[in-house]
């Protein structure tokens, strides 16, 4: 009984010890602003468990209309998955799992092409000005400018959305999902899919931080079951935690950080 003691007491300690080191108490907590139409907008599969899957359990459960458009089906992916199937049938089956643990309302999947967004600017400009205009969105969310790690898909996605926000739906908010400098230092980022040698330049600071709760459960069911990221979840926290304890970690991570785009 004295070493069972002994060892929930160390679990809790290294709980504890984890939640104060990744969370930034400077950022300050969110108004309670409500939502009722919120419009979520990445190039891949997986980009919206990892960056504010809290966030979009809690306020669907509050009963918000979440729509959640993916740009391509994310054929280039990790090479190795590609043994178990049609790997952009695998990606999309994911995605549609997703959709649901997180109470996501409608999930739109386009396949503009895994690595080429930037050669179909026009089309996607088109494609998600009318999107907004048919959702009437209260808050739009994405990457931020340097596309969390330099990612040539994730920085078009930002920069159409961006100019969107700013020349055709100013008055409709928009926040790029970010993280706290402490954890983007410890995290290995895919570098090798940067673009921009310079996009720590261009990481957006954020200006506010959301309290998810309970929301980490589902969050976290999200994370394993996108069973085709799991390499690159793997490399990416390495630093942190082995992949076969990620559910630890993510259990410390009650905050979700995004940066308002005035």
């Amino acid at each position: 009984m004295a070493l069972l003691l002994i060892v929930l007491l160390l679990i809790l300690f290294l709980w504890i010890a984890g939640f104060l080191l990744i969370t930034d108490f400077a950022v300050p907590l969110e108004k309670k602003r409500r939502f009722q139409r919120v419009l979520v907008i990445f190039p891949h599969a997986d980009d919206e468990a990892i960056s504010c899957g809290g966030f979009l359990h809690r306020i669907s459960r509050s009963g918000c209309n979440v729509t959640l458009l993916i740009l391509t089906k994310g054929e280039r992916g990790i090479p190795h998955a590609r043994r178990y199937g049609n790997f952009k049938e695998i990606r999309v089956k994911e995605a549609q799992e997703v959709a649901a643990i997180l109470g996501i309302s409608r999930l739109i999947q386009e396949d503009f092409g895994d690595g080429i967004l930037r050669e179909k600017k026009q089309e996607l400009m088109m494609c998600i000005t009318a999107l907004i205009e048919q959702e009437q969105p209260d808050l739009l969310i994405t990457y931020d400018l340097a596309g969390f790690y330099g990612h040539a898909d994730h920085i078009m996605c930002s920069e159409i959305i961006t100019e969107l926000k700013k020349t055709r739906f100013p008055a409709v908010p928009l926040w790029y999902v970010t993280f706290p400098k402490r954890v983007l230092t410890r995290i290995k980022l895919p570098e090798d899919l940067a673009i921009d040698p310079r996009f720590q330049e261009k990481q957006a600071a954020p200006t506010h931080k959301i309290f998810i709760g309970a929301s980490v459960f589902p969050k976290t069911k999200s994370w394993y079951t996108y069973k085709s990221q799991r390499t690159a979840l793997a490399n990416g926290i390495s630093k942190f935690v082995p992949i076969w304890f990620l559910w630890f970690f993510l259990s410390m991570v009650l905050f979700e950080y995004f940066a308002e785009v005035r």
